[in-house]
């Protein structure tokens, strides 16, 4: 546990300037759990009336952030109420400044400081909490912040990501939104989970990738099956084509066993 004392240190100093209050339970996804798929765009509401015909029921869509990397002309206030009253339930995902040992390019990433990092993830938060206002997505929603793979060997990179996502949490909790994450199993979620049994870490709810093909939530060899137990969802397919209702579009495949909006 060596590795994190820096991090825990500047946690410890730094977390205060929030006025945290704890977030709401994550709401269960309707119906237990199921099949979703998320799209770089959110499709149309054309598009998800058709696929209505799919097994899938959870969408996720991208709410914000300076790196999200396509532009989202349907994803409005009435957009969020047209697919709700169809029955979807949403996973918002905020997609801001990523590691700075990331293995994604042309891409804006955090401070190195673990200072820095944790007030980049506060203002993060901030920014993610209006987006999700502006669409009609209430307190108590989860907002899932995308963490994309990291070079864990990186020394002082996991340290950095640690506090970035004790500010993400703090004030996300402070403006009333669940506080998850989104990452590969192999870097942000194995990284996050051997720090869950510390208050400022602890994640409402996480979104793993690993393109196994097999949709189980649990069992993945990077992280244990005793965190996150009720709040997981498993993107386990990557991108590819499907067509339902008549409608083609690539998406990714998830297993949902976790909160949504």
């Amino acid at each position: 546990m060596r590795r994190w004392t820096a991090a825990l240190a500047v946690t410890a100093a730094l977390v205060g300037i929030v006025a945290c209050e704890p977030a709401k339970p994550p709401a269960p996804p309707p119906g237990g759990g199921g099949n979703g798929f998320d799209a770089c765009t959110a499709p149309s509401t054309g598009t998800m009336n058709a696929w209505l015909q799919s097994p899938y029921r959870f969408v996720g869509v991208y709410i914000g952030g300076g790196n999200r990397a396509c532009a989202q002309p349907n994803l409005t206030a009435g957009w969020v109420n047209t697919v709700h009253g169809m029955g979807y339930g949403l996973i918002p995902t905020y997609v801001g400044d990523q590691a700075w040992c990331t293995s994604a390019s042309n891409v804006s990433v955090m401070p190195q400081n673990l200072a820095d990092a944790q007030s980049d993830g506060i203002a993060e938060a901030g920014d993610a909490a209006n987006a999700a206002a502006s669409l009609g997505l209430g307190q108590g929603t989860p907002i899932y912040f995308d963490m994309e793979a990291y070079n864990s060997s990186a020394p002082g990179c996991t340290d950095s990501v640690t506090a970035f996502m004790s500010g993400w949490i703090a004030a996300l909790h402070n403006a009333g939104y669940s506080a998850a994450m989104y990452s590969s199993s192999a870097s942000g979620v194995r990284d996050m989970a051997n720090v869950q049994n510390n208050p400022p870490y602890q994640l409402d709810a996480i979104w793993f990738a690993n393109w196994n093909g097999n949709p189980s939530l649990f069992g993945d060899p990077f992280f244990s099956d005793s965190v996150w137990q009720n709040a997981r969802i498993h993107q386990f397919q990557g991108g590819h084509d499907e067509s339902w209702g008549g409608v083609i579009i690539n998406i990714d495949s998830d297993a949902v066993g976790g909160p949504t909006g």
